[in-house]
Protein backbone atom coordinates (compact mmCIF):
# COMPACT_ATOMS: atom_id res chain seq x y z
CA UNK A 1 0.00 0.00 0.00
CA UNK A 2 1.69 3.06 -1.08
CA UNK A 3 0.18 6.92 -0.41
CA UNK A 4 1.94 10.33 -1.60
CA UNK A 5 1.08 13.85 -0.50
CA UNK A 6 2.15 17.22 -1.58
CA UNK A 7 4.41 18.91 0.81
CA UNK A 8 6.54 21.69 -0.64
CA UNK A 9 8.04 22.30 2.98
CA UNK A 10 9.73 20.17 5.19
CA UNK A 11 7.08 18.02 7.67
CA UNK A 12 6.49 17.13 10.97
CA UNK A 13 6.42 13.58 10.46
CA UNK A 14 4.73 11.19 13.47
CA UNK A 15 4.95 7.03 13.07
CA UNK A 16 3.52 4.43 15.20
CA UNK A 17 4.53 1.06 14.49
CA UNK A 18 5.01 -1.80 17.13
CA UNK A 19 6.63 -4.63 15.61
CA UNK A 20 8.60 -4.20 12.08
CA UNK A 21 10.35 -1.69 10.58
CA UNK A 22 10.18 2.03 10.23
CA UNK A 23 12.57 3.54 7.98
CA UNK A 24 12.47 6.90 6.75
CA UNK A 25 14.95 9.09 4.05
CA UNK A 26 14.58 13.28 3.59
CA UNK A 27 15.90 14.11 0.26
CA UNK A 28 15.10 17.52 -1.69
CA UNK A 29 11.61 16.34 -2.50
CA UNK A 30 8.23 18.04 -2.56
CA UNK A 31 6.41 14.96 -1.84
CA UNK A 32 5.81 13.03 1.27
CA UNK A 33 5.46 9.34 -0.11
CA UNK A 34 4.42 6.17 2.43
CA UNK A 35 4.78 2.87 1.55
CA UNK A 36 3.31 -0.03 3.90
CA UNK A 37 4.10 -3.72 3.69
CA UNK A 38 3.06 -6.45 5.97
CA UNK A 39 6.08 -8.99 7.11
CA UNK A 40 2.99 -11.56 7.13
CA UNK A 41 -0.08 -12.44 5.77
CA UNK A 42 -1.78 -11.79 9.02
CA UNK A 43 -0.10 -9.04 8.95
CA UNK A 44 -1.88 -7.92 6.15
CA UNK A 45 -5.09 -6.98 8.19
CA UNK A 46 -2.88 -4.56 10.25
CA UNK A 47 -1.94 -2.71 6.92
CA UNK A 48 -5.77 -2.38 5.86
CA UNK A 49 -6.76 -0.81 8.94
CA UNK A 50 -3.69 1.38 9.12
CA UNK A 51 -3.79 5.25 9.72
CA UNK A 52 -2.26 7.29 7.22
CA UNK A 53 -2.48 10.88 6.88
CA UNK A 54 -1.69 14.36 6.08
CA UNK A 55 -2.98 17.83 7.58
CA UNK A 56 -2.09 21.30 7.48
CA UNK A 57 -0.18 22.43 10.51
CA UNK A 58 1.02 26.01 10.79
CA UNK A 59 3.03 26.50 7.50
CA UNK A 60 4.40 23.18 7.20
CA UNK A 61 1.90 19.33 7.41
CA UNK A 62 2.25 17.06 9.94
CA UNK A 63 2.15 13.69 8.06
CA UNK A 64 0.57 10.80 10.58
CA UNK A 65 0.97 6.51 10.01
CA UNK A 66 -0.16 4.61 12.56
CA UNK A 67 -0.03 0.38 12.43
CA UNK A 68 -3.06 -0.10 15.35
CA UNK A 69 -2.31 -2.87 17.73
CA UNK A 70 -4.14 -6.52 16.99
CA UNK A 71 -4.85 -10.11 18.05
CA UNK A 72 -3.16 -10.34 21.79
CA UNK A 73 0.24 -10.35 22.38
CA UNK A 74 1.12 -13.50 20.38
CA UNK A 75 -0.28 -12.09 17.28
CA UNK A 76 1.45 -8.70 18.26
CA UNK A 77 4.96 -10.26 18.21
CA UNK A 78 5.21 -12.53 15.29
CA UNK A 79 3.34 -9.93 12.91
CA UNK A 80 5.27 -6.95 11.80
CA UNK A 81 4.84 -4.12 9.13
CA UNK A 82 7.40 -2.51 7.23
CA UNK A 83 6.63 1.25 6.93
CA UNK A 84 8.90 2.98 4.09
CA UNK A 85 8.48 7.14 4.39
CA UNK A 86 10.74 9.52 2.55
CA UNK A 87 10.15 13.43 3.57
CA UNK A 88 11.38 16.64 2.38
CA UNK A 89 14.73 17.06 3.76
CA UNK A 90 14.99 19.03 6.84
CA UNK A 91 11.29 17.55 8.32
CA UNK A 92 11.06 16.93 11.84
CA UNK A 93 10.79 13.25 12.62
CA UNK A 94 8.86 11.86 15.59
CA UNK A 95 8.41 7.69 15.91
CA UNK A 96 7.50 5.51 18.73
CA UNK A 97 8.17 1.32 18.52
CA UNK A 98 8.11 -1.69 20.39
CA UNK A 99 10.61 -3.93 18.87
CA UNK A 100 10.52 -2.18 15.38
CA UNK A 101 13.76 -0.58 14.26
CA UNK A 102 14.35 2.61 13.45
CA UNK A 103 16.34 3.74 10.54
CA UNK A 104 16.31 7.70 9.58
CA UNK A 105 18.80 8.68 6.58
CA UNK A 106 19.46 12.00 5.20
CA UNK A 107 19.19 15.77 7.10
CA UNK A 108 16.52 16.06 9.19
CA UNK A 109 15.56 18.78 11.27
CA UNK A 110 14.53 16.92 14.61
CA UNK A 111 14.51 13.74 16.22
CA UNK A 112 12.16 12.10 18.67
CA UNK A 113 12.56 8.47 19.31
CA UNK A 114 11.19 5.72 21.62
CA UNK A 115 11.30 2.19 21.50
CA UNK A 116 11.28 -0.70 24.03
CA UNK A 117 13.76 -3.17 22.65
CA UNK A 118 14.47 -1.57 19.17
CA UNK A 119 17.47 -0.07 17.78
CA UNK A 120 17.53 3.52 16.18
CA UNK A 121 19.82 5.26 13.82
CA UNK A 122 20.43 8.80 12.39
CA UNK A 123 22.31 10.20 10.23
CA UNK A 124 22.60 14.65 10.51
CA UNK A 125 19.65 15.85 12.49
CA UNK A 126 20.16 20.45 12.36
CA UNK A 127 18.54 20.64 15.52
CA UNK A 128 17.33 18.42 19.27
CA UNK A 129 17.49 14.77 19.53
CA UNK A 130 14.88 13.01 22.56
CA UNK A 131 15.16 8.93 22.51
CA UNK A 132 14.14 6.51 25.30
CA UNK A 133 14.62 3.24 24.99
CA UNK A 134 14.95 0.10 27.46
CA UNK A 135 17.24 -2.16 25.38
CA UNK A 136 17.68 -0.61 22.01
CA UNK A 137 20.96 0.98 20.94
CA UNK A 138 20.85 4.82 19.90
CA UNK A 139 23.57 5.32 16.88
CA UNK A 140 23.95 9.29 16.08
CA UNK A 141 25.82 11.05 13.37
CA UNK A 142 25.85 14.56 13.77
CA UNK A 143 23.27 16.35 16.67
CA UNK A 144 23.49 20.35 15.54
CA UNK A 145 21.00 20.68 18.58
CA UNK A 146 20.67 19.30 22.10
CA UNK A 147 21.01 15.49 22.98
CA UNK A 148 18.58 13.90 25.57
CA UNK A 149 18.67 10.18 25.55
CA UNK A 150 17.04 7.65 28.86
CA UNK A 151 17.89 4.12 28.46
CA UNK A 152 17.94 1.08 30.66
CA UNK A 153 20.30 -1.04 29.00
CA UNK A 154 20.51 0.44 25.52
CA UNK A 155 24.31 1.72 24.49
CA UNK A 156 24.27 5.44 23.08
CA UNK A 157 26.84 6.00 20.10
CA UNK A 158 27.01 9.50 18.35
CA UNK A 159 29.94 11.35 16.47
CA UNK A 160 29.47 14.65 17.62
CA UNK A 161 27.41 16.88 19.49
CA UNK A 162 26.91 20.40 19.18
CA UNK A 163 24.21 21.67 21.98
CA UNK A 164 24.74 19.79 25.75
CA UNK A 165 23.99 16.01 25.74
CA UNK A 166 22.41 14.38 29.12
CA UNK A 167 22.85 10.56 28.82
CA UNK A 168 20.81 8.63 31.87
CA UNK A 169 21.05 4.39 31.86
CA UNK A 170 21.33 1.60 34.11
CA UNK A 171 23.86 -0.30 32.52
CA UNK A 172 24.18 0.84 28.99
CA UNK A 173 27.47 2.43 27.81
CA UNK A 174 28.28 6.15 25.82
CA UNK A 175 30.48 7.23 23.06
CA UNK A 176 30.87 10.56 21.06
CA UNK A 177 33.43 11.64 19.44
CA UNK A 178 32.74 15.21 19.97
CA UNK A 179 30.93 17.55 22.24
CA UNK A 180 30.74 21.02 21.80
CA UNK A 181 28.49 21.39 25.10
CA UNK A 182 28.88 20.01 28.31
CA UNK A 183 27.73 16.41 28.58
CA UNK A 184 25.77 14.90 31.56
CA UNK A 185 26.41 10.94 32.12
CA UNK A 186 24.58 9.09 34.97
CA UNK A 187 25.06 5.65 34.79
CA UNK A 188 25.06 2.13 37.22
CA UNK A 189 27.07 -0.08 35.55
CA UNK A 190 27.50 1.69 32.16
CA UNK A 191 30.91 2.42 30.73
CA UNK A 192 31.87 5.97 28.97
CA UNK A 193 33.91 7.19 26.21
CA UNK A 194 33.96 10.85 25.56
CA UNK A 195 36.23 12.31 22.74
CA UNK A 196 36.62 16.01 22.24
CA UNK A 197 35.06 17.32 25.35
CA UNK A 198 35.28 21.35 24.57
CA UNK A 199 32.96 22.43 27.61
CA UNK A 200 33.59 20.01 30.19
CA UNK A 201 31.43 16.92 31.69
CA UNK A 202 29.83 15.82 34.69
CA UNK A 203 29.51 11.47 35.11
CA UNK A 204 28.31 9.81 37.81
CA UNK A 205 28.66 5.84 38.18
CA UNK A 206 28.48 2.72 40.44
CA UNK A 207 30.91 0.50 38.67
CA UNK A 208 31.96 1.77 35.12
CA UNK A 209 35.10 2.67 33.19
CA UNK A 210 35.44 6.52 31.87
CA UNK A 211 37.70 7.61 29.37
CA UNK A 212 37.81 10.55 27.70
CA UNK A 213 40.33 11.28 25.18
CA UNK A 214 40.60 15.24 25.00
CA UNK A 215 39.29 17.54 27.12
CA UNK A 216 39.90 21.16 25.60
CA UNK A 217 38.02 23.60 28.28
CA UNK A 218 35.71 23.82 31.66
CA UNK A 219 35.74 21.20 34.45
CA UNK A 220 35.61 17.41 34.34
CA UNK A 221 33.81 15.90 37.30
CA UNK A 222 33.65 12.54 38.05
CA UNK A 223 32.25 9.88 40.88
CA UNK A 224 32.61 6.19 40.67
CA UNK A 225 32.63 3.07 43.32
CA UNK A 226 34.47 0.71 41.06
CA UNK A 227 35.53 2.03 37.64
CA UNK A 228 38.82 3.18 35.98
CA UNK A 229 39.55 6.85 34.58
CA UNK A 230 40.86 8.21 32.27
CA UNK A 231 41.54 11.67 31.10
CA UNK A 232 43.75 13.40 28.17
CA UNK A 233 44.39 16.69 28.37
CA UNK A 234 45.02 19.54 25.48
CA UNK A 235 48.11 20.74 24.67
CA UNK A 236 48.51 24.78 26.29
CA UNK A 237 45.85 24.23 28.89
CA UNK A 238 45.72 26.00 32.66
CA UNK A 239 45.32 22.22 34.80
CA UNK A 240 43.67 21.55 37.96
CA UNK A 241 43.81 18.13 39.33
CA UNK A 242 42.13 16.87 42.57
CA UNK A 243 41.95 13.31 42.37
CA UNK A 244 41.47 10.36 45.27
CA UNK A 245 40.88 6.81 45.02
CA UNK A 246 40.93 4.87 47.95
CA UNK A 247 42.06 1.13 46.73
CA UNK A 248 43.32 2.39 43.03
CA UNK A 249 46.24 4.39 42.45
CA UNK A 250 46.47 8.14 41.07
CA UNK A 251 49.03 8.53 37.75
CA UNK A 252 50.22 11.05 36.01
CA UNK A 253 52.59 12.07 33.48
CA UNK A 254 51.74 15.97 33.49
CA UNK A 255 53.51 17.98 35.85
CA UNK A 256 50.63 19.29 37.30
CA UNK A 257 52.81 22.21 39.11
CA UNK A 258 54.44 23.27 36.23
CA UNK A 259 53.01 26.78 34.21
CA UNK A 260 50.94 26.03 31.31
CA UNK A 261 52.44 26.04 28.17
CA UNK A 262 51.70 29.22 25.21
CA UNK A 263 48.44 28.15 23.29
CA UNK A 264 44.89 27.66 24.53
CA UNK A 265 46.50 29.27 27.85
CA UNK A 266 47.07 32.50 26.48
CA UNK A 267 43.43 32.80 25.62
CA UNK A 268 42.49 32.24 29.65
CA UNK A 269 41.27 28.00 28.33
CA UNK A 270 40.89 25.75 32.33
CA UNK A 271 40.74 22.79 32.81
CA UNK A 272 39.53 21.41 36.78
CA UNK A 273 39.50 17.77 36.88
CA UNK A 274 37.68 16.55 40.24
CA UNK A 275 37.76 12.46 40.37
CA UNK A 276 36.54 10.58 43.32
CA UNK A 277 36.62 6.98 42.56
CA UNK A 278 36.71 3.75 45.78
CA UNK A 279 38.63 0.86 44.06
CA UNK A 280 39.51 2.23 40.58
CA UNK A 281 42.44 3.81 39.06
CA UNK A 282 42.99 7.01 37.85
CA UNK A 283 45.64 8.28 35.00
CA UNK A 284 45.80 11.92 33.72
CA UNK A 285 47.84 12.34 30.19
CA UNK A 286 48.35 14.25 27.16
CA UNK A 287 46.37 14.00 24.92
CA UNK A 288 46.68 13.56 20.70
CA UNK A 289 46.06 16.50 18.81
CA UNK A 290 43.37 14.96 16.89
CA UNK A 291 41.10 11.94 18.04
CA UNK A 292 37.46 12.91 16.86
Amino acid sequence: MEHTFSTPAPVHLVVHNEVGHVGVTAQPTETTTIRLEAETQEAEALVERAVVECRPKGQTHEVVVKIPRWGGIRFFRRNGVSITVVVPGGSDVAVATASADIEVTGAVGSADFATASGEASADDVAGDVVAKTASGAITLGEVGGRLRVHTSSGDLHCSRVRGRTEFSTASGDVEIGAAEDRVEVKTASGAARLGDLAAGARIVGVSGDVRVLAIEEGDLHVRLVSGNVSVGVAEGVEVHVDAETVSGQVYSDIALDDAPQAGRAERGAKVDISVRSVSGSIEIERALEQVA
